[in-house]
């Protein structure tokens, strides 16, 4: 049997979608909607899901097609091919939408693989999208939100206990540009302190791979502490902070009265 493979991407992709075998969610959801006469195809038109579609999209595109009249013109068997999108516990987000990685799955001795799972409802979409590609940021936070899941996950205690991660350092390396399709995030421990269970400290590399070549590259060392112990340090570190701001409001404003004075 002739079939067509068509990538799907949110709508605010639509500029990656001309003059390619890609179209939007929203066009899929009007071929969906079309009396099997008006949809001249040959074969079937294998779906595969692109960047830009949060759960909602997956399910709502799943239903209709059920009862869509061009239901035998798709194939949708590949249409859960990403995965499912890690917890909001994990990424540390409130909104799924925010989350942009999968549940991280151990591939080797301290190394874990996810997949890149762009919502285009995402904090990081809603006032800034150019052009074709993916925005860096998008591909930096999901970097930042891989360590915390991949250390959620498998390294600190499944309890009630609460932890805090500080980031020590966290660079980025782009090393060309990444699409809104199927991209694959790699995570590599370095170095790790897991001795003890209200502090641990980790270095690792990150890699964000789009068909076989290396989109961009991160590198972070951070630590985890009990919240407990992060609490008392970070309340103290405000209150110094604010009293060195209120001092250095003070000392201008004495400033500008010895200047107004000696005027």
């Amino acid at each position: 049997m002739c079939e067509r493979i068509v990538v799907v991407v949110g709508d605010k992709f639509a500029d990656f979608a001309v003059g390619k075998d890609v179209i939007t969610l929203s066009q899929l959801k009007g071929m969906l909607c079309l009396p099997s006469r008006l949809l001249a195809v040959q074969g079937q038109i294998v779906i595969v899901p692109g960047q830009g579609l949060g759960e909602k999209d997956v399910e709502a595109v799943e239903k209709q097609a059920s009862l869509s009249e061009c239901r035998a013109m798709f194939d949708l068997t590949l249409w859960y091919r990403s995965g499912r999108r890690a917890s909001q516990k994990y990424s540390h987000k409130h909104l799924p939408q925010n989350t942009l990685i999968s549940e991280p799955v151990q591939s080797g001795d301290d190394c874990y693989e996810l997949s890149l799972l762009i919502d285009e409802n995402c904090e990081l979409m809603s006032d800034h999208q150019t052009g074709q590609h993916v925005q860096g940021m998008i591909l930096f936070e999901a970097a930042r939100q891989t360590f915390l899941a991949v250390t959620e996950t498998f390294y600190l205690p499944q309890n009630e206990t609460g932890y805090y991660f500080v980031i020590n350092q966290m660079s980025a390396n782009y090393n060309r540009f990444a699409f809104p399709i199927e991209a694959r995030i790699t995570y590599r421990i370095c170095t790790k302190d897991i001795a003890k269970a209200n502090r641990m400290s980790f270095s690792a590399d990150i890699t964000v791979e789009q068909c076989n070549q290396v989109a961009a590259t991160f590198h972070t060392d951070f630590t985890v502490f009990e919240n407990s112990r992060i609490t008392s340090m970070e309340g103290k570190l405000a209150s110094q902070s604010l009293s060195g701001f209120i001092s250095e409001i003070a000392r201008e404003r004495q400033q500008k009265v010895e200047y107004l004075t000696a005027a």
